[in-house]
């Protein structure tokens, strides 16, 4: 309520009191007392203690015409009591607005970073702060640099925050005094309790806002374009459809698998945007499990005028919310990974029939070959026995070197057998207590190992393996041991320790030793370092067929040795707790195994 309408409302008061008492036609002092207290306590509480004691004093003046002159000054202290006391309690209770506070009330709001204006419910600009002034300059209405597309807007929420009291915020556009367009989000409060009062409009200036986020675009824009400039580079054709099954990107590649035009493809249905590559498939239904989406990858073959294609095609769910519903289909190019399948069978083929005749050549070479060279031993040993007193020195001579170079060349062929059979042909692998194995080389070499010092280990590993194969192994290492060893006092030692999931194995001895120029080539065939007269049996295979068996395990094999030392062979052989290289009949060995292993442990 306005301080006019007040000051009307206590006029009327006062009137109906006098009205009042003039109609009672008998005064007491009471009833006048009564009556004109009322304006007193409304004077008092609308316009605090000088209300209240100037509408004590109008009281006292009404009341004189109605009571003796003598009950004058009481009433007088009760008309000032009421107003001065209501009027003090009202005081405190609502303390006034000191000019310091409004002073710096105006302080803020010239000083503001917004914009800040106090206008009336026209629009007329009544004051504006000095950031405004500074950006806008001295408008005399608003409608001057808010954006006429924009004006009708601020009409609408200068006529909500009059009638309700604020309204906002909003964000409009507004015109700066270098005609530059400035975004800006304001907000309207009424000051006053009346329609026509005045009204507080804020701005806050959102061009720093605007222009991160046009940074923010431009960076997605950025991004967008570069990811799918990557994407059309891939090998494979990317098609992403919505969950109306519409086309939303295609790649270049997919446009050069089916020849069409991906621009065309765009926010067509997918049956419509591959139509025109019905024609180039292989397979007519394969259209359709492109087109639906096969929940399974399948593989297909298109036929353009450029190029025949083998593709294989993946479909993916889309998972994220913008496009839930959808798929992204995957058109992976195999057609070089099927011609090298295609390739790798033939050759597998041609090699499988290599390796046959292969194999029959050797049997047959290997048993035309011996026969002649038993019949050449066997008759230079006839000749020796028979003819012994006959023949003289030179001749005796030449028999025996025919006879070492036949046996000679026995063993060179069991040796080259037992070489091109390693991995030739499918071997039994089974539980091998190298134990047992040492137990038969023993055995077999009892006579060569009489004045030798052969040291092994108190327990041995377990291996999958072939037993002939290791029996062969460690018997051409123990017999190397013994063949080039010089000492008096013969020494081999057998040792093992277990690395990773490999068994690494050792057999030294106190021999002649290597040179190191020849650590490696030992291991070729018919390489023979130390070649003797007498030594007729050896071959130069020995070592080779230890490689050939030692990487048919896939393990490895090497040398270390000082001349005049000995030499010490070490080689790698799976542990069949980690070994994956095992037939099917190996592997039902392998897990025989481990239950005997894991019983042991336990």
């Amino acid at each position: 309520m306005s301080g006019l309408t007040r000051i009307i409302a206590i006029i009327v008061l006062y009137s109906v009191a006098i009205f009042f008492l003039l109609g009672l036609g008998y005064y007491r002092g009471i009833e006048v007392l009564a009556v004109l207290s009322i304006p007193v306590l409304l004077s008092s509480w609308f316009f605090g203690l000088l209300g209240g004691l100037l509408s004590g004093t109008a009281s006292l003046l009404c009341s004189a015409p109605f009571v003796p002159s003598k009950m004058l000054p009481l009433l007088g202290v009760c008309y000032f009591a009421v107003g001065g006391g209501l009027g003090l309690w009202h005081r405190l209770k609502h303390p006034p607005t000191t000019k310091k506070t409004k002073a710096a009330d105006h302080q803020f709001f010239k000083r503001s970073l917004n914009f800040a204006y106090v206008i009336d419910a026209e629009g007329q600009i009544i004051e504006g702060n000095d950031r405004a002034t500074e950006v806008f300059g001295s408008p005399r209405r608003v409608w001057e640099f808010i954006h006429p597309d924009d004006q009708a807007r601020f009409r609408e929420e200068l006529g909500r925050a009059a009638l309700r009291g604020e309204a906002g915020p909003i964000k409009l556009r507004t015109i700066s005094q270098r005609k530059e367009m400035i975004p800006v989000e304001l907000k309207l409060v009424r000051l006053e309790q009346n329609r026509l009062a005045r009204l507080a409009l804020e701005m806050r200036d959102l061009s720093a806002l605007a222009e991160l986020e046009n940074k923010v675009r431009e960076a997605q824009a950025r991004y967008r374009y570069l990811i799918e400039d990557a994407i059309d580079t891939l090998d494979t054709g990317i098609l992403l459809l919505d969950k109306d099954q519409r086309v939303i990107w295609a790649n270049r590649t997919l446009e050069r698998f089916f020849d069409l035009d991906r621009d065309e493809m765009i926010g067509r249905e997918v049956r419509r945007a591959l139509w025109r590559a019905k024609q180039a498939l292989a397979q007519p239904n394969d259209f359709e499990k492109i087109t639906t989406g096969s929940a399974e990858p399948f593989i297909f073959t298109v036929q353009t005028n450029h190029a025949e294609r083998i593709l294989e095609y993946r479909s993916l769910p889309v998972a994220t919310e913008r496009y839930k519903g959808g798929r992204i289909d995957h058109f992976i190019d195999i057609t070089e990974k099927k011609r090298l399948e295609q390739n790798l069978q033939e050759k597998t083929k041609r090699l499988e029939e290599k390796n046959h005749q292969l194999e029959e050549f050797t049997r047959v070479v290997s048993h035309d070959l011996k026969e002649p060279l038993r019949t050449i031993s066997a008759f230079s040993q006839y000749l020796l026995e028979d003819y012994y007193d006959k023949l003289d020195d030179e001749g005796k001579d030449y028999l025996n070197r025919i006879n070492r170079a036949s046996l000679r060349m026995q063993n060179l062929i069991d040796d080259l057998l037992r070489l091109s059979r390693i991995g030739a042909c499918h071997e039994t692998l089974e539980k091998v207590y190298l134990s047992e194995v040492f137990e038969h080389i023993k055995e077999d070499m009892k006579a060569r190992l009489e004045n030798v010092d052969l040291r092994l280990p108190k327990t041995m590993p377990i291996i999958i393996a072939n037993r002939t194969r290791m029996v062969e192994l460690f018997g051409n290492l123990i017999s190397n041991a013994i063949k080039y060893n010089d000492k008096p006092e013969k020494r081999i030692e057998i040792g093992w320790s277990q690395q990773g999931e490999f068994y690494r194995f050792y057999v030294r001895d106190n021999g002649i030793g290597i040179e190191e120029q020849y650590l490696d080539k030992i291991f070729e065939l018919f390489e023979r370092l130390n070649p003797r007269g007498d030594d007729y049996e050896s071959t130069g295979a020995g070592l080779t067929i230890c490689k050939r068996i030692v990487e048919e395990y896939g393990g490895r094999i090497w040398v270390e040795s000082k001349v005049g030392e000995g030499s010490t062979f070490y080689f790698t052989l799976p542990n069949p707790r980690f070994s994956q290289k095992l037939s099917s009949n190996g592997t039902s060995t392998i897990r025989e195994f481990e239950v005997s292993y894991a019983q042991q442990k336990t």
